[in-house]
C-alpha cells in the first residue's frame, strides 16, 4: 500500500521538462524571427525606441498590430499553460509559467528590434503583456472563459497576394481581431442551465485597418465595429481540438455587424466582401 501511495504521488508531481519545452519554443520564436526579419542586415548596433502612434491615423498600420500583439501572446499564454498543466504543475503555477515566460520573449525581442532599424515599440511590450495576462487571467476564471475571449479573422489582402506583405501574420489589411462575447458562456453566467438558441451566437467589439502597408496614397482606413456572428464552439464537443480551433479563429463571412471608419467618420452595416475585400 506505500508503494502504491508513493507511485501515484509520483504520477503528479511536476515534470521540469515542460521548462525546457516552453524555452525551447520561445527561443526558437527569437531565432527564427531574428533570420526571417534580416536581423543581420538590419543591426545598427545603436539603441532605439519608436513612438508608432498607438491607433492614431497616422499610426503605424493603423493600431491592428497593437491587437495583433495581444491575440498572438494571448495564444502563445495559453498553449504555454497547457504545456504546464498536462506535466503536473498546478493551477496557478500554470498560470504563473504561462504567463511570465512569454511576457519575458515579448520584452527580449523589443529589446532586440531596438538594435536594428524596426527601432524598439513601447506599445508592443504593452499589448504583449496585456495579451498574456489576458490569457492568464481567463484560464484562472473558467466561467469568463467560457463567456468572453479574443478570436482573429483572415483572408490574404492584396498586399499579400502581391508581395508588398511577406508573411500572413503580418498582413493586417485581410485581419480582424474581435473581443467576443458568446451564448453559452453567457447563459450560465446567468444560472440558465436549460440550452437556448442563443447559444449559437456570438457578440463583439472588432478592430481593423485598411490601406496601412506602405504603398502610396491608398485609402487608409482604420474601422471599429459591434459584430454578432455564429459561435461555432457550440456544434462541437468541449475540450476538443476543432472547438478550441473555432474559438480562437473567426470564420470569415460568419459575422455582420455595424462598423465605423474612423479616419472619414463613415458608418454602415458591413459583411462578407466589405470587410475583408482589400
Amino acid at each position: 500500500m506505500l508503494i502504491d501511495k508513493e507511485v501515484n504521488n509520483n504520477l503528479y508531481q511536476p515534470d521540469p521538462r515542460a521548462h525546457y519545452y516552453s524555452l525551447a519554443i520561445q527561443g526558437a520564436i527569437i531565432i527564427s524571427g531574428a533570420i526571417f526579419w534580416n536581423y543581420s542586415e538590419r543591426w545598427t548596433g545603436e539603441f532605439a525606441v519608436e513612438n508608432e502612434g498607438w491607433f492614431g491615423k497616422n499610426s503605424y498600420n493603423g493600431g491592428a498590430d497593437k491587437l495583433g500583439h495581444a491575440y498572438t501572446w494571448s495564444l502563445l499564454t495559453r498553449a504555454l499553460i497547457h504545456n504546464y498543466e498536462r506535466n503536473g504543475f498546478s493551477k496557478k503555477a500554470s498560470a504563473f509559467w504561462g504567463f511570465t515566460i512569454p511576457a519575458f520573449n515579448g520584452v527580449v525581442i523589443e529589446l532586440l528590434d531596438g538594435y536594428t532599424d524596426y527601432n524598439a515599440s513601447t506599445e508592443d511590450i504593452l499589448f504583449n503583456l496585456l495579451g498574456s495576462g489576458l490569457g492568464a487571467y481567463l484560464y484562472l476564471h473558467p466561467a469568463l472563459d467560457e463567456t468572453i475571449h479574443l478570436d482573429w479573422s483572415y483572408i490574404p489582402s492584396s498586399d499579400f497576394r502581391d508581395n508588398i506583405k511577406r508573411d500572413f501574420t503580418t498582413d493586417y489589411a485581410g485581419q480582424m481581431v474581435t473581443l467576443e462575447v458568446n451564448g453559452i458562456g453567457l447563459r450560465k453566467m446567468f444560472g440558465q442551465q436549460k440550452p437556448l438558441p442563443t447559444d449559437y451566437l456570438q457578440v463583439g467589439l472588432s478592430y481593423y485597418s485598411r490601406g496601412y502597408s506602405g504603398e502610396l496614397e491608398t485609402n487608409k482606413q482604420r474601422v471599429v465595429g459591434l459584430t454578432m456572428g455564429i459561435n461555432f464552439q457550440a456544434f462541437f464537443k468541449k475540450g476538443s481540438r476543432i472547438r478550441t480551433f473555432v474559438k480562437y479563429y473567426k470564420i470569415p463571412y460568419s459575422f455582420m455587424g455595424v462598423f465605423q471608419e474612423l479616419n472619414s467618420h463613415a458608418t454602415g452595416v458591413k459583411y462578407g466582401n466589405d470587410v475583408f475585400s482589400y
